[in-house]
């Protein structure tokens, strides 16, 4: 029987859980949606869209744990390499998904690609992943329990994405996915505090940037932002 793009998901998910990755891994991406909408009170309202890419963040490189042929493992699922341009940054493709690591590039950075010795893999450092990896939040889907970043750090962190994408598709989708999840956080009295701690500690220029976007795309984030600025 062919398996749809959510089996493999699911299947991906068991297998990185019996090697004891799933642990020292963070869900990062569109992917995050379903898990939200699957754990969280009245997250229904979230939109259903995922990409066909299933981004993984190691949030904590020096704390992974034992070797693991992570490698090898995705080819034992069907998932064939691909080398990403000249940086050395591979990842894994099958015709439902593909799977990709990332880490944490801070200040200015380059998005290079990083040896990930012990699992056999390069993981490619992006900027503005250290507002997802700072704030996790451990959720229970199919069984598993799975890191994924807080509802608030994955929308601002979609906002502050937004405005460096050179393709208006992938903008306009980060927009509008920030912009509904940021709904949900607004009517929820469990997750609007957790948008204000969140905002209070980060950096001015980041604030700056978020208050821009708020004004033009998100009313219900700029009163929050409002609010602590009384």
């Amino acid at each position: 029987m062919e398996e749809t793009q959510l089996d493999v998901f699911i299947r991906l998910l068991h297998r990185l859980d019996q090697k004891g990755i799933l642990s020292h891994v963070m869900l990062i991406g569109s992917w995050c949606l379903p898990l939200y909408r699957a754990a969280l009170e009245k997250a229904n309202t979230l939109p259903t869209l995922h990409t066909s890419d299933a981004d993984l963040l190691i949030p904590n490189q020096r704390g992974i744990g034992r070797e693991v042929n992570v490698s090898a493992l995705l080819k034992e699922m069907g998932f064939v390499q691909t080398l990403i341009g000249s940086s050395g940054w591979i990842v894994y493709d099958r015709p439902e998904l593909r799977v990709e690591f990332l880490v944490s590039e801070l200040g200015k950075g380059r998005d290079k690609a990083r040896s990930i010795k012990e699992w056999h893999i390069t993981a490619q450092g992006l900027r503005y992943l250290n507002l997802l990896a700072d704030y996790p939040r451990k959720l229970t889907y199919r069984g598993l329990r799975v890191y994924v970043p807080e509802p608030a750090a994955y929308a601002l962190q979609k906002l502050i994405v937004s405005t460096r994408r050179s393709k208006e598709e992938k903008r306009q989708r980060d927009l509008e996915t920030a912009v509904a999840v940021i709904e949900y956080i607004d009517s929820n009295s469990n997750e609007r505090p957790k948008m204000k701690r969140i905002l209070r500690r980060l950096p001015g220029k980041w604030l700056k940037t978020l208050k821009g976007l708020a004004s033009q795309h998100s009313p219900k984030l700029l009163q929050m932002m409002k609010e602590l600025e009384a």
